[in-house]
């Protein structure tokens, strides 16, 4: 990284610009996707071409993943992303609402961009949003105890002797992302992010108070989310939950869900 890029980003912490991918067709109403975390704009390979047709889409890399820059001094705090995410949709001048579509981590970022920059919205879609509340607010000892499990997990991953080999190891008996060994230059932000918005998020707080219209989509095979701790999001009365037989994977089967109901909205 160059000393300008240092001083530019790090001293004065001006956001970065991420890399974005376009599909879809010119003036149609436009979709934005965010994707997961340790993923990229090609996961949503098996989505786009049901949305192509009838959107214009714009797919984003998150920092520090795909080809978005990957400083390895930022700390990947909520801020940090949001802040990049913010700027990067700011600069497409899209000129109109859209709806904001977030996988995963990217739900969480999607929630707070709700939250924060609300009228820019029609619509706000969480792909399997992995909701871990406090464990002592969490009722139902299933749902207490699987968010304790997984978040022991993360804990583990986190561990200062986790080593890539090991990592790929565990990636095949738990459901890791392995792009974190392929890509080695996304160790440090998986790491960093995993402790700063996995564990430590605010989806619950930002949906709630959020104006925007919300569906919530998550398969009941999925290996990361607590299906109690989703259903909270529905206490809010502009938030419908849409569940299918699946798992975390973004599958055609899981597009043609979500783009159904998406159809269905605009017809209406």
């Amino acid at each position: 990284m160059s000393r300008f890029d240092l001083f530019w980003h790090k001293q004065l912490r001006r956001p970065y610009r991420l890399h974005v991918k376009h599909a879809g067709t010119p003036g149609k109403p436009v979709v934005v996707f965010i994707h997961g975390i340790a993923a990229s704009t090609e996961d949503w390979g098996k989505f786009i071409p049901l949305f192509e047709q009838d959107y214009q889409c714009v797919l984003i890399d998150l920092l520090g993943f795909g080809q978005s820059p990957k400083p390895q001094w930022a700390d990947y705090t909520m801020e940090t992303h949001t802040r990049s995410l913010f700027h990067t949709i700011n600069k497409q001048r899209l000129g109109k609402k859209f709806t904001l579509v977030g996988h995963s981590l990217g739900s969480f970022l999607a929630a707070r961009y709700a939250l924060e920059h609300g009228p820019n919205l029609d619509r706000l879609v969480l792909l399997s949003p992995p909701v871990y509340p406090p464990l002592e607010t969490i009722q139902k000892p299933y749902a207490r105890g699987l968010t304790g499990a997984l978040l022991a997990l993360y804990k583990l991953l986190r561990d200062e002797r986790m080593t890539p080999q090991t990592f790929a190891r565990l990636s095949k008996v738990v459901p890791l992302p392995r792009n974190v060994v392929k890509h080695p230059e996304t160790w440090t932000p998986f790491m960093r992010t995993l402790q700063q918005c996995i564990e430590q998020q605010t989806i619950l707080y930002d949906v709630k108070h959020s104006r925007v219209q919300t569906d919530v989509f998550y398969g009941n095979l999925d290996q990361v989310v607590v299906s109690g701790n989703v259903e909270r999001l529905a206490d809010s009365d502009r938030v419908v939950l849409h569940t299918f037989v699946g798992t975390h994977e973004l599958s055609s089967r899981y597009g043609k869900k979500v783009s159904a109901v998406l159809g269905a909205s605009t017809a209406t």
